[in-house]
């Protein structure tokens, strides 16, 4: 049961925090940036397969790193270049006061660092002349000499740091695709520098669960319900657990006084924190769902452990109450489970209710 609890509690540990918020220099964000966030993309622009990611610190600090796995056929070697950046705060333009270079030992990388500064100012001013007043997607057409010319750039406000989701070629390819979004957990979280690329869909190990015949049984927790069997196992007033297969878990999120008014931004700040990559757990983000029907958010997210192999599909359900504050269900699987009993885990969720 270990491998999942440390999984389900990192999760909610780091997506409930509420970081002091900042932002890109310049830029007026529809959900600024909290401290610790990053985000990493896999760049087509290169000739084999690369990823670059930028990391918010705070307001005057900033990384950005360039990983590319070796490739022995071609002989080509790992690289793995980081950049450490300070700025000035102050200005309304993106203006370096200091810089370290990390990994970058052959005179060819010396294009990447330069490829690697352009792309900060040229994201920083772009997202800049992007302006959110809801969490609405925009496909706008650019210029980008960087990328050959034409370009389709997708903004996306749940998408930290430059609210780029995607920058695409005239034809419709993905030049530039966000592959995870996160945020660290503290001062030595090593998500950031440890990440290495995902592709796809990872395989989860392979697990021994087996459905069998079970009563009926009802969860319930404040004013909520769920439909679960004698399988499950409560271990606190809102918690139950499936051996070490899954977790359920019910709560109530109080609205915070600075968001009254204002309840779709505070809903749309949680979508961003409940589906991000947290302590060496990477949420995918081409595999990710969101849904907003009837009053309800639903979210799936897939989530990544490179160390221990595991991989977990988190399902959440926020429902907005009369008071003010949030029903929230979270349902957390391994995959290799979820993948054989489809049916069993999403009539699980279909049956929550709030009252």
């Amino acid at each position: 049961m270990k491998s999942l609890k440390k999984c389900v509690f990192a999760l909610l540990f780091a997506s409930l925090s509420l970081s002091c918020v900042v932002a890109v220099p310049g830029m007026v964000q529809y959900l600024p940036d909290s401290s610790g966030e990053y985000v990493y993309y896999k760049d087509n622009s290169f000739t084999r397969t690369s990823y670059v990611g930028f990391l918010y610190y705070d307001d005057s600090t900033y990384a950005l790193r360039y990983y590319a796995p070796a490739v022995a056929s071609e002989k080509l070697v790992e690289k793995d270049i980081i950049l450490y950046f300070s700025v000035n705060p102050e200005s309304s333009v993106l203006e370096l006061t200091g810089e370290k270079i990390v990994g970058a030992t052959e005179q060819s990388d010396t294009d990447i660092v330069n490829y690697m500064h352009d792309l900060f100012y040229e994201f920083t001013s772009r997202g800049q002349a992007a302006f959110f007043t809801d969490n609405s997607r925009i496909e706008s057409r650019q210029d980008f000499a960087q990328f050959g010319g034409p370009v389709v750039i997708v903004f996306n406000p749940q998408v930290p740091l430059f609210n780029i989701e995607a920058i695409k070629s005239a034809s419709g390819t993905n030049i530039l695709q966000l592959m995870t979004a996160g945020a660290l957990a503290a001062s030595d979280d090593g998500s950031f520098t440890a990440y290495k690329g995902i592709e796809g869909l990872p395989r989860d190990k392979a697990r021994d669960f087996k459905k069998k015949r079970a009563s009926k049984s009802s969860a319930s927790f404040d004013t909520q319900t769920l439909s679960l069997d004698s399988q499950w196992t409560q271990m606190m007033d809102n918690l139950w657990w499936l051996g070490d297969y899954a977790m359920a878990m019910m709560n109530v999120i109080p609205l915070p006084d600075a968001y009254k008014g204002n309840e779709t931004l505070f809903e749309d700040f949680l979508v961003r924190k409940l589906t991000q990559s947290t302590t060496g757990s990477y949420s995918l983000w081409p595999q990710q769902k969101i849904e907003r029907k009837d009053g309800r958010i639903s979210l799936m997210t897939v989530f990544y452990q490179p160390d221990s192999g595991d991989v977990t599909r988190d399902f959440k359900i926020l429902v907005k109450r009369s008071d003010g504050s949030y029903a929230f269900l979270q349902l957390t699987v391994f995959d290799s489970v979820y993948q054989k009993n489809k049916s069993y885990f999403d009539g699980i969720m279909k049956s929550y209710s709030v009252k």
